[in-house]
């Protein structure tokens, strides 16, 4: 029986660009354990199999300077693994393993170094780690904000809430950074609209529609997606709050706005945190975030910091203290 979480060792089937600096990574295994939306795995951004230590013999004597000559110093290299949400997840797929999806934008030594990867490259990951969104109420809607490279994981949700009343608002700087599929006959949106289209194929397969935003009006309503959803759940739940809940990821500001619009409406908002995590699994004590305290050992302290990677990504966001 599959352990509930590993260590693998997964070859590359395609890395598709998916516009100026986001590709889809997508990684076939023989096997990975079962996972749920909102979970991510940690990817080791260097050629799997070499040794990267540099070996060399000098006869040293007392006072002398060693020259520091690490592969580290020498070029660049990502010397911890980096977490990425999944994007998607297709069991059975090709020879009858698993496919996984990871969207992932070049701005790092890391993410420079997936972005040149091609079909038969290895690369070595654990996972899967931390929880996953959960599933809306039977009467709720479900509405997902995603910014930037927050928007991965709401692609994966959609596939779990196929045949839910759903939508999607995703939103980033510009046109040519929207790391979607737009439908190629279908009319741009007016720039000051935020009604949910039928034009994005990742969401629209699913039967779920969307709403794009960029900051400088190149496509989609003209603004931050924030302004759009507040404009969405002012229409269409100002009476009926508790028919809505919310689920974010995206940049840190982007969702505390997400929470408060949350917040002072009564709507109950998931929230998927993001810290730089060196092992995703809770050992180095590295992605700490402040929450308010539940704990009833420590009664009396206003708050307790929990770790994104073992008690998260996801949140309530009535407990996060931002």
């Amino acid at each position: 029986m599959q352990k509930a979480r590993s260590q693998f060792i997964a070859e590359v089937l395609s890395n598709r660009m998916l516009c100026r600096d986001h590709y889809c990574l997508t990684l076939q295994l023989t096997c990975f354990p079962a996972t749920a939306p909102g979970q991510f795995i940690q990817i080791a951004c260097r050629q799997w199999g070499m040794d990267y230590s540099v070996e060399r013999e000098f006869d040293w004597r007392p006072g002398q300077h060693v020259e520091v000559a690490g592969r580290e110093l020498i070029a660049p290299l990502a010397l911890l693994r980096k977490p990425f949400s999944i994007a998607d997840r297709r069991d059975g797929a090709g020879e009858g393993g698993v496919e996984l999806d990871i969207i992932h934008r070049k701005v790092g030594t890391g993410t420079t170094w997936m972005s040149t990867l091609v079909a038969g490259d290895k690369v070595s990951l654990i996972g899967p780690l931390g929880n996953s969104f959960p599933m809306p109420g039977a009467d709720q809607v479900a509405i997902m904000v995603g910014g930037g490279v927050g928007i991965p994981p709401m692609v994966y949700f959609c596939r779990a809430l196929a045949g839910w009343k759903a939508v999607v608002f995703a939103g980033t700087v510009q046109r040519d950074l929207i790391p979607l599929t737009i439908t190629a006959d279908t009319p741009a949106p007016l720039p000051d609209s935020f009604q949910p289209l039928y034009n994005v194929n990742e969401f629209s397969r699913y039967g779920i529609p969307a709403v794009i935003c960029t900051d400088d009006g190149s496509w989609g309503f003209r603004g931050l997606v924030t302004q759009a959803l507040e404009g969405y759940l002012d229409v269409c739940f100002a009476k009926s709050p508790d028919k809505a809940i919310i689920y974010t990821c995206g940049p840190e500001v982007m969702m505390r706005r997400v929470s408060q619009i949350a917040e002072s409406r009564g709507i109950v908002c998931h929230v998927s945190v993001e810290r730089a995590m060196a092992c995703g699994m809770g050992t180095c004590q590295s992605c700490v975030i402040k929450t308010r305290n539940d704990n009833p050992a420590l009664a009396g302290e206003p708050f307790v910091y929990k770790l994104a990677c073992k008690d998260g990504p996801i949140f309530d966001s009535r407990n996060l203290l931002w």
